[in-house]
């Protein structure tokens, strides 16, 4: 891809009418004004080009493209509303048990900012990924949001209704790990994961039905949806969502939910990473109900039979891109 000179409404409705896109000029400059082109037009055209070599239409209208987009915002949506569900699960989770053992009487309730109740994955031999997506964490373990003296102070100063007259006994500040933990965003919530210790984390698996021994595995399963919310909340086309070449996967990952990577060169080894958008629903209905997404999904098949008009298979396109062709095996998964 090259980069290209800017181009005014009327260029880029010029350009799509010698593409020969079918489009009303009122439609095409609302559009325009309403949505980014990129992600409007370039975000789908290689699924409605009729002929890629040049750039050609041949029926396609403006119609599929809002069709399209208005599916991607609808799934984009409910994926979004998945990822908060889980975050919010695991905020929960990790406030409880971490309080449970560490915070359970008042002059105790700011112990989660002690460093000495967390587990260093410094300690931890042939941690995963250290070289990798866990750089930051195994690395940077003294400077953890949490261990930071002015914690309370920066707490309290950015969310007014964290405030002194509530949170304080005796002259001294006392913020609940409850209350501070819903300030977390979802990397450092994941970075915390990391740092709970045996016993924390072991009761934290539980309330996922996980044990233990998956540890590692429940972890890695967090990174990936945490790579498509964000995907999502960055404005990103959900149907296009690729988890990122830096994020490895576990082995037993890949083989739990039938995963498939793709490989790539990592120094001397050639490491597993990068799903598509059909793989990391896999994890995320492990966590979540994702019928909606399949009804998403399977609505955009029914409107694509009943309005698309070329001379090509549009929804084997859309489905293949989102890593699966098949209709009946995204039920499956989904159910």
């Amino acid at each position: 891809m090259t980069v290209k000179e800017f181009s005014d409404r009327d260029d880029i409705e010029s350009l799509l009418f010698k593409r020969k896109l079918i489009f009303s000029s009122d439609e095409l400059q609302k559009v325009l004004k309403n949505n980014n082109y990129f992600n409007f037009f370039n975000g789908f055209e290689s699924l409605l080009l009729y002929q890629r070599s040049p750039k050609l239409f041949k029926g396609e209208t403006l119609s599929d493209f809002i069709r399209l987009n208005n599916f991607d915002k609808e799934l984009s949506k409910e994926i979004l509303s998945l990822t908060k569900t889980i975050e919010s699960k695991l905020k929960n989770s990790i406030a409880y048990h971490f309080s449970w053992k560490y915070c359970k009487t008042i002059p105790k309730t700011m112990e989660y900012t002690n460093m000495q109740n967390f587990l260093d994955p410094k300690n931890v031999p042939n941690y995963p990924f250290r070289d990798a997506q866990n750089w930051n964490i195994c690395n940077k373990f003294d400077e953890f949001y949490l261990f930071d003296e002015s914690f309370s102070r920066k707490l309290m100063y950015n969310n007014d209704h964290i405030a002194y007259s509530i949170y304080s006994h005796k002259n001294k500040v006392l913020i609940p790990f409850w209350v501070a933990i819903e300030t977390l965003e979802f990397g450092a919530v994941i970075r915390l994961l990391h740092y709970l210790d045996r016993e924390v984390m072991q009761a934290v698996m539980e309330d996922f039905n996980l044990p233990i021994s998956d540890r590692f595995t429940f972890l890695n399963m967090i990174d990936l949806i945490k790579e498509l919310r964000n995907h999502c909340a960055h404005g990103s086309l959900a149907c296009r969502f690729r988890s990122p070449k830096k994020i490895l996967l576990d082995r037993t990952l890949i083989q739990r939910f039938k995963l498939e990577p793709k490989y790539h060169n990592q120094g001397n080894n050639f490491s597993p990473s990068v799903i598509s958008l059909f793989d990391t629903l896999k994890v995320i209905n492990y966590f979540a109900d994702t019928k909606k997404v399949y009804k998403i999904i399977q609505k955009v098949i029914y409107q694509n039979n009943r309005y698309f008009k070329g001379k090509y298979d549009l929804n084997e396109r859309l489905l293949s891109r989102m890593g699966e062709t098949q209709l009946k095996k995204w039920k499956d998964v989904l159910k």
